[in-house]
């Protein structure tokens, strides 16, 4: 390239930088107007916590209650897979069939192009066009907001009973037990007393029932005696004489609880039953089993409440809550009395239909206006229901229901899904109370900032109509996480250029160039700023990255900038010449490396899918601030160098050769140079060395996310009941609360124990709202649990977890237990899984048993598990047909009569204000305690025949069952899954299994399928996007260095000096004890254009002093000490401004 001299330099530019530096004040204007431009920017453009990415998954639920999970799977999920499998886009199909529902999610095609709302609408029509389910299957759910992600979670908690009012009750239940006992029959014997207390909201006259059946049943066992029942304002209970202590007497009564009443039978508003001795414990023992202050309707108004005042926000698209315990009205009945007046439980719903009628009007025309004529009968409350009159009795008086049923108002029994908190007391002590959590979501295109603020407003109003004492706390804060993006990136902005101004001081001994390199930085983010939000970039997680890593790539051209002004000013030239002289020199150089950084870049923009979406604004946000660092470099820099700058004699070449590091490094150079092919040996052996460390790092995918939140899957057996998970839940609570004491204690800080731990929130029976973009939430599930986990130091979270892990998998047997980090990129679930599918059942099992040994004989490979989980027992009635008949008992007959007892009859709906609440039909609690053996259940007929003993016309048989059937692809699939061991990596375990894995997929049956999954499947597919981005980059950078060399060789001898630098971040790797990820694979192909960007400015400088007639080897030698100073300064300035990351 042809160098250009001063004269003609002088003569012939008329460019951007001269008219900065010549017409000031409309300079001064100008930058004035970018800093505006930038503040303007950040102020306006959209701010969230992750890139905006379509979501492309839906979900259908098909419910038939009762059917088993096979033949759901036969005649409800096949059809529905192959309705969805019609649709062109639709490239994976998941389906769980379990025992009563069918769940289907399905996938667009992440790199196809098509209008998502469309493709997920036309899934719908196909789903409205089957009309062909089997009776009972459906209604069909079509849930295509399944992927929205909350920007805040509230968990709305009940505060522990108010003391005053335990010590209140504890006086009453003390007087009256002291008061049943002085009229006890047996004197002089040890005495005790179970009581229970409730909330005013409960019926007395339900749990009076319900303690007078249950204490009978301990006398039975011989267990008491001498039984005295007794009640009062809000409790009820039974004294009695018995020889067990208080504690066996605790025992018995939850053994009874457990085998007799089942623990889901108490009402869950009610406080679990205390066992008073000396009625002088009485306080003490209420105070133990105090539960919490508000029910579960009162935190359902609240909630209501809170949820209602948000949704009139603007600002908010979506709040809906998790964890509302449905009420029920519930008409229990008994056998024998239905028997007793000739009725049924089917008939129920006929009794009720007749006269509980919607208030509806009709109109009515009377001269000449209109008036609306209603009819009363809907029922308004329980006491409505109890005056129904459904006959009369012998003696010809009317018949109520409530002389047929009891009525009493609770809850959905047994409870599906519940949410629990638990954080620290007054006292530092840990307590769970019930709870309900709302998912807020952010409409798009707004700011997370203003969205908290506004939120918090609302709720400051609305609290102002809920109790004081309510507990409302964010439990996944979406707000928080971008404000501590942000902050960090203000913190790095800061340290950068104070670590910036440092390393120019150093390099050019000089205040005032330090500080005009400095003086670049904010500029040029300010351009940057206006630049993201004129095209619509968001200021999110990877924004927020890219805007911390340009601020090391920011520097290169104002420092080369820079440093020609100063060569310029020590060459003799007028401050007013030097200033725009020295960049117009330089201005094809600098263009060049500009361009060759952006096309390092820009081909991320071709990476596909979700990966590309999620990565899109990295190399727009880098482009824009490189072009903004050119633009700056060419305008503001000779600007602010015309006034800060002072002439300094350069020191020639001739002495810098012979003196200082500067004539070190020219006698290395020529050194080398002379022994060259040595020299060259001797660092083939490097590349060498680095291709030895590269093939010892570890692969990893996306890296686990710096986060104050984590979470702790709770996996039960497949026929496990809410309550059992819960009970383990508490158990897994308990054990995270004694682990974060031990880590505090000792990571102590100024001689005191660390408070790591803020909160727990607990999703029993499924998973909570999806607070993480890539957290897919885990279907309704009874066996499951999550729990959520909010540390006070994110840098506390991922060691917690790796302490918790032990301890959880040696202390909670029969369980398995997963601590999850929040991942970065895209979602794949378990970080390790192998998938298995083909049709034969038999086959299929044998094949995944294979599977899972290989994984368990893996000594890293942890909670080795399939997703089908184990065969559970199901009871199986035959009717015999001849008896059956002949008691005019039909099979629909018998199976009703089970599900009425199982199950419930549904039986109407009890309108309350904007509520309709269910009114379910079942057995007396008497009654549903003995249904274990089924041995009491009776069939009625539909043909007016008496009821008779189910016995009498059907055998019971155990079986066992497969509670749940995994497809994939429209094949049953059994997924293999584990967890890598703490302190290893998921690629460890899938290298150690590799061997066996290839030896499997030969010897499988025909028609049957082996796939990876999890993070193994998503690795892959990265990388071999990323490869074809590097293919793409260097040959972009060969077209650019093409262009400016106008030699086909030059390009080259520059890409010669690639694998250096990527053998210098390989055993960087190695030594910071970093696996090779994808974000790796991303650094080193950025670091393709920085290390291009140098040499270009090197070759410009060895071309002049070629043209100034050196040789070669001496051109070669000046040129390095003449570039060895901005290269040193732009080195160092990118790595240090790197540091605060």
């Amino acid at each position: 390239m042809a160098h250009v001299d001063n004269d003609q330099s002088i003569q012939n530019s008329h460019n951007l930088a001269r008219f900065f530096v010549e017409q000031k004040h409309i300079a001064w204007v100008a930058l004035g107007v970018a800093l505006l431009w930038g503040i303007y920017g950040v102020k306006s453009m959209p701010q969230r916590k992750d890139p905006d990415i379509p979501v492309r998954q839906a979900m259908i639920v098909v419910p038939w209650q009762g059917t088993a999970a096979e033949q759901i799977e036969q005649l409800v999920t096949r059809k529905i897979e192959q309705t969805i499998a019609g649709n062109q886009w639709v490239t994976e199909i998941k389906a769980t069939s379990r025992t009563g529902s069918a769940m289907i999610q399905f996938e667009l095609d992440e790199k196809g192009h098509y209008n998502r709302d469309n493709e997920l609408d036309d899934v719908k029509i196909r789903l409205d066009g089957i009309h062909d389910l089997p009776h009972g299957a459906g209604p069909i759910i079509y849930v295509k907001d399944f992927g929205d992600t909350a920007a805040l979670m509230l968990t709305v908690a009940s505060p522990p009973a108010d003391p005053a009012y335990v010590a209140w009750m504890s006086k009453l239940v003390e007087e009256r037990i002291r008061q049943v006992r002085s009229g006890a029959s047996i004197r002089g014997v040890r005495r005790s007393a179970v009581v229970v207390v409730y909330p005013k909201s409960i019926d007395s006259a339900e749990v009076d029932r319900e303690v007078a059946w249950a204490a009978p049943q301990l006398v039975n066992q011989h267990l008491i005696s001498d039984l005295k029942l007794f009640s009062g304002a809000g409790f009820a209970g039974a004294d009695f004489a018995t020889n067990l202590s208080v504690s066996d007497l605790q025992t018995a009564v939850r053994k009874f609880i457990n085998e007799k009443l089942q623990l889901d039978e108490i009402h869950p508003d009610a406080w679990a039953p205390a066992i008073i001795g000396d009625p002088a414990t009485t306080a003490a023992a209420l105070q133990a089993v105090a539960d919490d202050k508000y029910t579960y309707r009162d935190l359902d108004d609240f909630t209501n409440t809170i949820q209602r005042s948000l949704k009139t926000l603007p600002i908010v698209s979506k709040a809906e809550r998790s964890g509302v315990l449905d009420e029920r009205i519930f008409l229990n009945f008994s056998q024998e009395r239905l028997a007793q007046y000739n009725l049924t439980p089917s008939d129920l719903p006929k009794l009720l239909m007749a006269r509980n009628l919607p208030d509806t009007g009709q109109p009515l025309n009377a001269k000449g206006r209109t008036v609306n004529v209603h009819t009363t009968g809907e029922f308004k409350s329980p006491d409505d229901l109890r005056s129904v009159i459904i006959g009369a009795s012998p003696n010809g008086t009317p018949l109520y229901l409530r002389d047929v049923v009891d009525i009493d108002r609770g809850y959905e029994t047994p409870p599906s899904y519940l949410n629990t908190f638990t954080r620290r007391d007054p006292k530092g002590g840990w307590i769970t109370t019930r709870s309900i959590t709302l998912s807020i979501q952010m409409r798009k295109g707004e700011q997370i900032g203003v969205f908290g603020e506004l939120v918090d407003a609302n709720l400051e109003n609305v609290r102002k109509t809920l109790p004081g004492d309510l507990v409302i706390a964010r439990t996944s804060d979406q707000p928080l996480q971008v404000h501590d993006k942000i902050h960090l990136f203000t913190q790095s902005l800061i340290e950068a250029v104070v670590l910036v101004v440092f390393v120019a001081l150093i390099g050019f001994w000089s205040w005032r160039t330090s500080l005009l390199i400095a003086a670049a930085m904010p500029i040029t983010l300010a351009i940057t700023f206006g630049m993201m939000n004129t095209l619509g970039i968001d200021l999110q997680q990877v924004s927020i990255a890219a805007l911390i890593i340009a601020l090391g790539l920011l520097v290169d051209v104002p420092v080369v900038s820079g440093d020609a002004i100063v060569r310029e000013l020590g060459e003799g030239n007028p401050r007013s010449m030097a200033a725009w002289l020295g960049p117009t020199k330089l201005f094809k150089v600098m263009a060049f490396a500009t361009i060759t950084n952006i096309a390092s870049y820009l081909p991320f923009l071709m990476l596909p899918g979700d990966t590309g979406k999620f990565l899109y604004s990295l190399p727009v946000v880098i482009s824009c601030s490189l072009l903004a660092a050119l633009l700056v470099s060419m305008t503001f820099v000779p600007l602010i160098s015309s006034f800060l700058l002072k002439s300094k004699i350069e020191t020639p070449i001739e002495e810098r050769r012979a003196r200082g590091f500067t004539g070190w490094y020219f006698r290395m150079s020529k050194k080398s140079i002379q022994h060259r092919k040595l020299c060259l040996a001797c660092s083939l052996i490097v590349l060498v060395l680095g291709g030895v460390v590269f093939s010892t790092l570890k692969p990893q995918f996306f890296p686990k996310d710096l986060q104050y939140f984590s979470y702790i899957d709770v996996w039960l057996p497949e026929d496990s009941e809410v309550s059992a998970t819960r009970e383990v839940t508490r158990q897994v609570e308990s054990i995270v609360q004694r682990v974060s004491e031990e880590y505090g204690k000792d990571h102590s800080e100024n001689g005191h124990s660390k408070e790591v731990l803020s909160y727990m929130t607990a999703f029993i029976g499924g998973a909570g709202p999806r607070f993480w973009q890539n957290a897919t939430p885990e279907d309704r599930q009874t066996n499951y649990a999550q729990i959520l986990l909010r540390t006070k130091d994110p840098h506390d979270t991922t060691p917690l977890l790796a302490r918790l892990q032990p301890e959880l998998d040696k202390q909670v047997p029969g369980a398995i237990i997963d601590t999850r980090n929040l991942e970065t990129g895209k979602s794949y679930g378990i970080a390790v899984q192998v998938r298995v599918s083909g049709e034969d059942m038999r086959i299929l099992k044998a094949e995944a048993a294979k599977l899972e040994k290989i994984f368990r004989d893996i000594p890293v490979a942890k909670r080795v598990r399939t997703d089908w989980g184990e065969p559970t027992p199901r009871a199986v009635v035959h009717v015999d047909e001849d008896r059956a008949n002949l008691a005019r008992i039909t099979n629909a007959d018998v199976a009703d009569s089970i599900k009425a007892a199982l199950y419930g009859v549904t039986s109407g709906v009890l309108r309350e204000g904007d509520k309709q609440i269910p009114i379910l039909g079942r057995l007396r609690v008497e009654e549903r305690a003995q249904i274990s053996d089924m041995r009491s259940l009776y069939a009625f007929s539909s043909q007016g025949a008496p009821p008779v003993p189910l016995q009498q016309v059907a055998t019971i048989s155990w079986q066992p069952d497969r509670p749940k059937i995994k497809r994939f692809d429209q094949y049953r699939t059994v997924t293999i899954q584990c967890w890598p061991a703490v302190g290893h990596l998921p690629s460890e375990v899938i290298s150690a299994a590799m061997p066996k894995l290839k030896e499997f997929q030969k010897q499988l049956p025909a028609g049957f399928i082996f796939r990876f999954a999890g993070e193994y499947k998503e690795q892959v597919s990265g990388f071999q996007d990323l490869t074809t981005v590097l293919v793409i980059c260097v040959f972009s950078l060969y077209l650019a260095l093409l262009a400016q060399f106008r030699h086909a060789v030059k390009p080259l001898i520059v890409f010669a000096a690639i694998p250096y630098g990527a053998t210098g971040a390989m055993i960087s790797l190695a030594v910071m004890g970093q696996p090779f990820g994808f974000m790796a694979f991303l650094g080193v192909i950025s670091l393709i254009g920085v290390i291009v960007s140098h040499i270009i400015v090197l070759f410009e400088f060895i071309e002049e002093r070629r043209e100034e007639g050196e040789d070669l080897e001496l051109a070669l030698a000046d040129a390095g000490i003449l570039r060895l100073r901005p290269v040193m300064i732009t080195v160092a300035a990118t790595v240090i401004a790197l540091f605060p990351l």
